[in-house]
């Protein structure tokens, strides 16, 4: 056994017993030539798989632009933002959250599509974020009133 060999087995097994995980999976040409090599490459993925933060559903910071909308910590209120129609707003980094409703039925009619229902999902954005957006998520639930409808869910942070 090399030296070289012996210096990369000594390094992973300290890592391996202090519990110590590494901050980046970088790994050089001579990291090839252990004969764990494969070990620590697994071992990477693990970590990466559990520090990696799931994306949520619902994101509690969000203004919902639908349903009861977001309480008031100070007040307790239940509060919706409300603009003038036709004006365009700008709220730099502002978390929303906003749903629309379509249909998959056979009988649905054109205005309940799913195009439609992103149509107005961007038309939303564009009014609360004139200025640009980033998606952070998007997902969709079915509408527990009528089997075959869903609602099309994003949340959109506004540019800065």
């Amino acid at each position: 056994m090399t030296i070289r060999a012996i210096a990369a087995r000594c390094f992973y097994l300290c890592f391996f017993f202090t519990g110590y995980t590494m901050a980046n999976c970088d790994f050089d040409t001579d990291d090839a030539d252990s004969p764990d090599f494969m070990d620590k490459i697994i071992a990477c993925e693990k970590q990466k798989q559990t520090t990696k933060p799931r994306p949520s559903k619902t994101n509690n910071d969000a203004i919902r632009l639908y349903g009861d909308g977001t309480v008031n910590p100070q007040s307790g209120i239940s509060e919706r933002p409300v603009v003038a129609a036709g004006s365009m707003n700008h709220s730099a980094q502002t978390l929303y959250a906003a749903r629309q409703a379509f249909s998959l039925r056979p009988d649905a009619k054109f205005e309940e599509s799913v195009t439609i229902a992103i149509q107005r999902l961007y038309i939303d954005m564009a009014h609360y974020c004139a200025q640009g957006w980033t998606i952070e998520s998007q997902w969709t639930e079915p509408n527990p009133r009528q089997e075959g409808d869903y609602f099309l869910h994003h949340t959109f942070r506004c540019a800065d």
